[in-house]
């Protein structure tokens, strides 16, 4: 009696293979704009050189909001010798309530040491902020539903820089293949039989990533304890 895949099966096969082949990978992440299966990172793109300073700056609380990248992107790093930027300026280029960015977004980066604060209501960025990777990439499995994978995949190339749709060998054949090379969106194809999964199309790199969101997804590793101890 043939056993009909589960959605959740499929995406832990993908999981595991992807793991073997030397990728971090997280499920279900939500970027805020929809959940995508997985996301991946490649282990030889982390740059561990920049993991071991964040480590020696003590910056070892991982940043799970968007939110604390749209204010660090217009806080000066403490090296560049520019006039640190001041709590007013933050609230107007953010739009963030006075309230809401004193309180959960400035206090949490200064307690953990992403930034200091000069005089009474400025502040300068320490370590820059380093990122651990350059790339991220997004996939959305479907067992079926190839079309509502495509959009869903589509929508995740705001945050990721790659995004594919992961379908069973037995749908390939239903992809409009041209429609995805269309949207620069790739195609992984497996095969439960074998357990093996091939890349049909290659995806496009993407050039308009949010990356506040990108940020947001990259800091998901840094919290794994596999990377803290490679760091």
């Amino acid at each position: 009696m043939n056993i009909i895949m589960s959605e959740a099966t499929f995406v832990r096969k993908l999981q595991r293979l992807f793991n073997s082949e030397g990728f971090l990978t997280k499920k279900e992440v939500d970027a805020g704009y929809g959940i995508a299966d997985l996301i991946l990172v490649q282990k030889a793109g982390v740059d561990f050189n920049r993991c071991k300073v964040r480590s020696n700056y003590g910056q070892k609380y991982p940043l799970l909001k968007p939110e604390y990248f749209r204010v660090l992107k217009h806080v000066p790093d403490q090296e560049s010798q520019k006039t640190p930027a001041t709590f007013d300026y933050l609230t107007k280029k953010t739009g963030f309530s006075k309230s809401y960015l004193r309180s959960k977004i400035l206090k949490t980066l200064e307690r953990n040491g992403y930034i200091r604060r000069v005089g009474e209501r400025a502040y300068l960025k320490i370590n820059g902020w380093l990122p651990l990777a350059r790339e991220v990439i997004a996939i959305e499995a479907k067992l079926k539903d190839w079309k509502g994978g495509f959009i869903q995949a589509n929508r995740y190339k705001l945050f990721a820089d790659k995004v594919y749709l992961a379908i069973p060998i037995g749908v390939e054949h239903l992809v409009n293949k041209e429609l995805l090379i269309q949207y620069g969106v790739g195609l992984i194809v497996l095969d439960e039989k074998t357990n093996k999964k091939r890349v049909s199309i290659l995806a496009r790199k993407n050039r308009s990533v949010d990356l506040s969101r990108k940020n947001y997804a990259l800091e998901l590793f840094w919290n794994m304890k596999g990377l803290r101890a490679l760091s």
